[in-house]
This record gives C-alpha cells, structure tokens and sequence, in this order.
C-alpha cells in the first residue's frame, strides 16, 4: 500500500512539475515536453500535460476587451425608482449610454430626478412588472424608441426590480408573499419573455439581478431569499438557451447597502399588515419578540435617505464590467471581506455551525417565551 502511494505521489509530483515548466515556458515548453514524451513512448501523459498547459495560457493569455458606450446603444433598466436601479440608471448614463428607465411611478421623487438628465440620454418610462398590460405597453415604447434611428441598438436589458420584506415566514400574509413572488420572479421572468425577441434581434445581454440570500437565504428572508434564488436558477438556464442566439446573460449580486436604498421603506407598513392578520394564539406567542423584532427593522428603515446614487466602488466596477466586456462573467458578487468569510463558511461549515453562523450575521433580536404563555387548542 505504501509503495503504491509513493509511486502516485511522485507521478502526480511529475505531472505538477511538468506543467509548471510547459506553462512557465509557454509554447517552447509545450514542444521540448511533447518531444520528450513521444520519444519516451508516454502518448497519454503527454497528451494530458499538453492539453492542460495550452487551456492554462488560453485563459491566462485570453483578452476581454470593452466594448465603449455610445448614445446609440440602450439599456433598459427596471425598478429605476430609487435604490440599485436608480443608482445604475444615472451611472449608465455617465458612462454614455443612453438609458430607459423603468419606474413604477412616473411621479416618484426618483423618477423625476432621473427625468432632469433627459439631455444625458436618460428617459423614464412607466413600468409595472406585474402587470401584463403595462409590460405590453413598456415593449411598445422601448421599441418606437429603438426605431427611431437605424442605428439604435439594445445593448443591455436589467432586471432589477424587487420588493424585499422582513419577516419571519409564519407571519407574512398570504398578500405579502405573493408580493413578492410576483415582483421578484414573476415580474423577472414576464419582462424577459416579453423582450426576448429584442434581445435576439439586437444579439443585446441580459443583467438579472439577484441577491447575495441566493446564495445564503437568511431567517426573515425566507421568500425573499426563494425568489432570488428561483431567479439565479432561472439564469443559469436560459444562459445556456440564450447563447446560441447572440444574447449573453449575466447574474449581478450587488453589495449590502441598507442605509442607501428604501427597499425597506415600507417595513412598518409591512409590519402592521403582519400584527393586524395574527390569530390570538400567535399575538400572545410572538407579541414580545414580533414587537422587539420589528421595532429593530423599523429603527433601520428609519435611516434611510431620500433617493441618491449609491456609494460603492465596487458595485460599479464590478457594474461596468458586466455592461461593456466583450466576454462577461456569468457570475459577478460585490461583497466586503466580511461577507466572504461568512460565505465561505456558510458554504463548508457543519450545519450546526452554520446555523449559528447565520444568526450571529444577521444579529436580529432574540427570541423570548412569554412566561404567561400557555399552549392553545389551535384544532
């Protein structure tokens, strides 16, 4: 047994050491090791090294050039009224791309703002995703757009729009789950269907927006957490449909910004549509925490700022990258240092250890058992 592991490590060593000198040799390497192996009757090993050193410079040689913004080139942007997509909305447009805004309410603060940059080649448009006659509507203006010059193109298409709300899943009305779905998934889904002919015509790229709860759902984002996960298994599939026609797909996980968006802005609303459907039992089971908890989130939401541009390096590097590189990431996650070792740890750790992982991220209040709690007949 010891010999035979000797004998495979020295050969996975020599296999190692044979591809770190073809790689580190390059095309010199790959000829004196070719020569070598054939000479030594080793058609198979060879064969293996040299395959592995020629994908190895491919993708350490290949070039991904940016693709420069134009006037011409349009990119279609929806849940433009605030937070991620109004953000992306005004950086598109300085990077000198002109820019269709989807908004919900054309009157919003946000969407007024963004119609003062018309002359940047910024236009808003009105845009419920969960309505199939506004999404009718919206194809037929992004196309009258379109056509008004031979030389417009579709260059990008993102799906930003989403409704994001805390709360533990037994207490989310049957009103607020369905919210979401239908703006997160649904509405991802509808407004892709309806613009792929777009988007094939135009060989355009598709940006969806997920979340990093795809990756990791968190305790009080269990639907949210679904939607963006059904979202990012959504894009992987068509990405595979889609290329063969020209259309690149991108999934986008942008970086926590709590205290820039207003995607908890309705929180309270939320909050008591919550309380307000809770049965006796579950007013005196959860009353304490269900008040501490929302209290908390309510606090947070109270922060939040008027609608402006997101702070984050990173957001827009990662953005910019996405938007103009000839050959785009399928993947591309914005997220601090700190994000990346939970992550990390949430991916390998035990599940006991994960669990406790999660909780200590999110550091929501704590549960505490009303001592005058009794057990109902709930049946």
């Amino acid at each position: 047994m010891g010999v035979t592991l000797t004998k495979a490590a020295r050969t996975a060593f020599e296999i190692t050491n044979e591809l770190f000198i073809a790689v580190g040799s390059g095309i010199w390497g790959i000829a004196i090791l070719a020569n070598h192996g054939l000479k030594h009757n080793r058609f198979f090993g060879t064969s293996i090294i040299v395959s592995l050193t020629i994908a190895s410079l491919l993708f350490a040689f290949r070039t991904n050039e940016l693709c420069m913004p134009d006037r011409k080139k349009f990119i279609v942007i929806t849940g433009c009224d605030s937070g991620l997509g109004f953000s992306l909305a005004l950086h598109a447009s300085e990077m000198g791309f002109s820019v269709l805004a989807g908004c919900l309410n054309l009157e919003s603060e946000g969407a007024c703002i963004l119609a003062s940059h018309q002359k940047q080649g910024l236009i808003c448009f009105k845009l419920d995703v969960t309505q199939n006659q506004s999404i009718e509507n919206a194809m037929q203006f992004i196309h009258d757009v379109l056509t008004e010059d031979k030389n417009n193109e579709l260059w990008c298409v993102i799906n930003n729009a989403g409704v994001m709300i805390f709360g533990e899943f037994e207490w989310l009305t049957n009103n607020l789950i369905q919210q979401q779905i239908n703006v997160n998934l649904l509405g991802t889904m509808q407004v892709t269907k309806a613009i792929s002919p777009l988007l094939r015509k135009h060989k355009s790229r598709l940006i969806n927006v997920v979340s990093h709860c795809a990756l990791a759902t968190l305790p009080g984002l269990a639907v949210y957490g679904a939607t963006k996960a059904g979202i990012y298994a959504f894009s992987d599939g068509i990405r595979v449909e889609l290329a063969k026609y020209g259309v690149r797909v991108v999934s986008f996980v942008p970086g926590s910004f709590p205290f820039q968006s207003n995607i908890m802005l309705k929180q309270h609303d939320h909050s008591e549509e919550m309380r307000s459907a809770f049965t006796s039992e579950q007013e005196k089971f959860y009353g304490i925490y269900f008040k501490k908890y929302n209290s908390y989130l309510c606090a947070i939401s109270a922060m939040i700022k008027q609608p402006g541009k997101i702070y984050m390096k990173d957001l827009y590097e990662n953005f910019e990258n996405a938007l103009i590189a000839q050959h785009p990431k399928a993947l591309y996650i914005v997220e601090p240092m700190r994000y990346k070792y939970y992550h990390f740890f949430f991916k390998y750790s035990p599940y006991f250890i994960r669990d406790y992982l999660v909780n200590k991220f999110i550091m929501m209040p704590a549960f505490e058992r009303p001592e005058d709690y009794t057990e109902y007949d709930l049946y």
